[in-house]
């Protein structure tokens, strides 16, 4: 059975999987459960002592609660909450769920706010969670205690391998929500798995700081990266469509604040791929592709950014499109000129453009075959990492790029030409800059 994925929409998520790590985390940790363990019996609300098993699952629930609010303390988050499920959650999808929390973690929640540790607040409307946030005395604790971003960890058991289908239409908000897939461990998934956790331990004792720009903390200690698939598969599973890595701070830091990244000390670099979706399909059909910009299109030059984008467009539609996507649109957004077509680029002339200039890909346009492209991508790029790993080189993934030591982006850049040369037959070129 499928399980709603769930995104944020306003708060912060709760992460089911953040751990303590430090001393100082640790301690309070142990010190909050043994106060909610007193409050039980002063209230007897256990008549015996919990099986081995309870009890190690509610050991992982404080520390995954305390590790969440003291990480809000730490970095807050817009709205100072953090989006929690208190359910049961699906029958049948139990890949996804730490089993720790559960129904259980609703009567933590309670002790936790008779505690006066943390504020549980109820939900507007039926479509929002709940949400919790740490209380003035919680917040108290965290600071005199001396926990640092260093403090915190993952628990065991987080899946690395994530495959999503689409689901319903989300009642009132006019899009769709995306179901886990609880699939069937095969060889190939098995192997994806012990590559993530390879690439993973290595983030996580790397020696990876920030240095303080004034605009706000960063959590230098989120390192945990997973692989997200999409099946198109109404039933069953498919590892052919998507695959791209996500989690860790420096994807969703602003590319402005990424040279603030230090790896053993050093500045970093960042590389890319050039035009990588276009030319991987160049590649899937067999052709070669032009010289120069093949997003310099006549009548578009100024827009660069907007025919990129238009061009993803079309090779992810599977359908027959009539009309553009409202970021490409001048609608009134703050949005760069070069971001946008120019008015009277309709679908139908942007094609014919494309086409004028890339007329092997006319098989590809509309063909859906977008993700399958991002599955080729996403395959370089955790084998680009993997022969990092092996020569000792940290790297930060970012989809079809990745940063580098500064000191290391021309091996970097020669492992990554290698690979796309292997996984594709052509070249692929790599763009090495400072930051």
């Amino acid at each position: 059975m499928d399980k709603p994925f769930h995104l944020p929409e306003r708060h912060r998520w709760f992460d089911d999987w953040r751990g303590a790590r430090g001393p100082a985390l640790r301690k309070l940790v142990v010190d909050i459960t043994g106060e909610v363990e007193a409050l039980e019996r002063a209230k007897g609300a256990r008549k015996r002592a919990r099986k081995a098993v309870d009890q190690s699952r509610f050991e992982v629930a404080v520390e995954v609660v305390v590790s969440n609010l003291a990480n809000e303390v730490l970095v807050p988050s817009e709205t100072g909450r953090l989006a929690i499920i208190t359910g049961n959650g699906a029958k049948g999808a139990a890949r996804y769920d730490n089993t720790a929390l559960g129904k259980p973690l609703r009567d933590l929640l309670a002790r936790m706010t008779e505690l006066e540790l943390i504020d549980w607040h109820k939900p507007a409307s039926q479509r929002d969670a709940w949400s919790v946030s740490p209380a003035a005395s919680f917040r108290t604790r965290v600071e005199s205690a001396g926990i640092r971003t260093e403090d915190f960890g993952r628990v065991a058991g987080e899946e690395t391998i994530v495959l999503t289908r689409k689901g319903r239409r989300a009642p009132g908000s006019g899009g769709v929500v995306r179901q886990l897939v609880d699939y069937i461990d095969t060889s190939e998934t098995v192997a994806m798995r012990q590559a993530m956790e390879r690439l993973n331990s290595v983030l996580s004792s790397a020696d990876i700081a920030f240095v303080d720009d004034g605009a706000g903390p960063v959590d230098v200690h989120n390192r945990a990266m997973r692989r997200h698939f999409i099946t198109a598969l109404p039933e069953g599973q498919e590892f052919d469509r998507g695959g791209r890595l996500f989690g860790g701070f420096w994807q969703n830091l602003p590319s402005a604040r990424r040279g603030g990244i230090r790896i053993n000390g050093e500045p970093v670099a960042e590389l890319d791929y050039g035009q990588m979706a276009v030319r991987l399909a160049y590649a899937h059909v067999g052709a070669t592709p032009p010289e120069g910009d093949m997003y310099a299109l006549p009548g578009l030059i100024d827009q660069r950014a907007a025919v990129k984008t238009a061009f993803n467009v079309l090779l992810n539609d599977s359908h027959r499109r009539n009309s553009w996507p409202a970021m490409l649109l001048d609608e009134g957004e703050k949005a760069e000129p070069s971001e946008v077509l120019p008015v009277g680029w309709t679908v139908k002339k942007v094609k014919a453009a494309v086409l004028s200039r890339h007329p092997a890909l006319a098989p590809c346009l509309g063909s859906g075959i977008g993700l399958k492209l991002m599955h080729t991508e996403s395959e370089m790029l955790v084998a680009v990492l993997t022969e990092m790993q092996a020569r000792g080189i940290v790297g930060l993934g970012i989809h079809d790029g990745l940063l580098a030591p500064a000191s290391k982006a021309d091996e970097v850049a020669r492992i990554m030409s290698v690979v796309g040369e292997t996984t594709t037959g052509t070249t692929i070129p790599v763009t090495a800059s400072a930051l």
